[in-house]
């Protein structure tokens, strides 16, 4: 299931719906391709369906072009959360990145994507963004600060350390001089 899961933050009850999805479209096509570890784009939003799929580096999050590899992301308005990843692709919810400043939306995409390059370690996910975003110019000492204001309410989970903690492992690879 971790596999399936990979670095998702979708509830059990519709993952285990999208997973139902899944194992019937890989056992049809088995013979036709090689075996996958989780949905596809196509899958996910054919499932979901009232997504979008945006081709990779055609997003673009307040004006600024956001790229993540050759991934696509898909926008799913359903999603119970900001942000989510499966291997090979992002999935954003715009309608509640759009109530969050433009720091802590390019925050939540570098996150998803540090997913793709680091695997399923949030503390690592996190790193990987705040990095990206210094080394890219769009993060500032401010902009973490809202980065910071937006998590701090998260309490912890089987997922996530909370809010707080997450705040200062972030400062300390912010102001790490090593680039991920």
């Amino acid at each position: 299931m971790a596999a399936m899961r990979a670095f998702s933050c979708l509830a059990g009850h519709r993952l285990a719906k999208l997973l139902g999805v899944v194992l019937v479209v890989s056992a049809a096509t088995v013979s036709a391709a090689p075996a996958q570890s989780g949905p596809t784009p196509e899958g996910y939003a054919a499932h979901v369906g009232s997504s979008k799929i945006i081709p990779p580096g055609s997003l673009r999050l307040d004006g600024r072009r956001m790229t993540c590899g050759q991934r696509p992301t898909v926008i799913d308005d359903q999603l119970d959360d900001y942000g989510a990843a499966y291997p090979g692709f992002l999935i954003l919810n715009s309608k509640l990145m759009a109530r969050v400043p433009t720091s802590v939306k390019l925050w939540i995409y570098a996150h998803e994507c540090g997913h793709q390059f680091r695997g399923p370690d949030e503390e690592t996910a996190d790193c990987f963004a705040v990095q990206r975003g210094r080394r890219q110019g769009w993060l500032t000492p401010e902009g973490l600060e809202e980065i910071c204001a937006f998590i701090r309410p998260s309490k912890g989970s089987s997922m996530h350390f909370s809010g707080s903690h997450r705040c200062e492992s972030m400062r300390r690879c912010f102001a790490d001089p090593k680039v991920q």
